[in-house]
């Protein structure tokens, strides 16, 4: 069981999401073999963020579902951050309602600052998808700078924070902070080696180019985000980026190394895009 959830970690480390889903359903198989409560909340959790990292939203919302219900057969309780992988799953499966309550609990109930900030940056990135500027600001506001002589916070952290600063510049129409606030996004995303999000950092870089009327840079911006999404093997944002890099105004070389990228493509087998 531990050696097949390490593998699923180190698969999900080098951005082989599908190779961590079946390594980590076959470790979560093994702790139920074993019931095992306490490795069944571990695994299931992981499970459903391999899913999640993997485009597949549906199939890690059966995760957490059927991860409380073993976790209720044990008399386990479960824990916020199953909470926070419910928000994400029905966030991205457009539930943008149920995710907020969701996410909300996971803020209210976590037993650690670092939870806690990561479920404000959950309820802001849905704010976001809502069109509710006082919301994102709100959950922004959750991500306060720690005072002098304090250990400066972790790279997740600033990166979460960087990332609802950049939407809310966007909704703001302050392109040039907003795309000052991507970028930072994105280098600390590359840094933790969270490509997906990386990707998402860059994609509001290119909105934040846009803005400014820079269709060039915003084209090169997305063939990059769409390129990192299709290596590994996001096909249904790496076609949607893509597509937007051709866009009126780029670079022929852009278009052109987009549209090949395109065709280099397998047919999408996810079509739940990030937001």
């Amino acid at each position: 069981m531990q050696q097949a959830a390490h593998s699923g970690q180190q698969s999900l480390a080098f951005g082989r999401p599908q190779q961590a889903v079946q390594q980590y359903r076959r470790a979560f198989d093994l702790a139920l073999a074993r019931s095992d409560a306490d490795a069944v909340g571990d695994i299931g959790y992981d499970l459903a963020t391999a899913q999640l990292a993997a485009g597949d939203p549906a199939a890690a919302l059966a995760t957490i579902q059927r991860t409380r219900v073993e976790l209720a057969a044990r008399s386990a309780p479960d824990f916020a951050e199953l909470d926070l992988a419910q928000a994400a799953s029905l966030h991205r499966l457009g539930d943008e309602v149920l995710a907020d309550g969701w996410a909300a609990r996971a803020q209210a109930t976590a037993p650690d600052q670092a939870t806690i900030a990561r479920a404000s940056y959950v309820r802001g990135v849905i704010a976001d998808a809502r069109g509710d500027t006082a919301a994102l600001a709100a959950a922004l506001s959750m991500f306060r700078q720690p005072a002098a002589g304090k250990a400066l916070p972790s790279a997740d952290w600033r990166a979460d924070r960087d990332e609802l600063a950049a939407r809310l510049a966007l909704r703001q129409d302050r392109a040039a902070d907003a795309g000052s606030s991507a970028l930072a996004a994105a280098a600390l995303r590359r840094q933790t080696l969270d490509y997906a999000d990386m990707e998402q950092a860059l994609e509001l870089t290119a909105r934040a180019r846009l803005q400014q009327g820079d269709a060039r840079q915003a084209a090169d911006l997305s063939l990059q985000a769409g390129e990192s999404a299709a290596a590994r093997a996001d096909t249904a944002d790496a076609r949607a980026w893509l597509a937007q890099a051709m866009m009126p105004g780029a670079d022929m070389s852009t278009v052109q190394a987009a549209r090949q990228a395109l065709d280099r493509l397998r047919p999408a087998n996810n079509v739940h895009r990030r937001r």
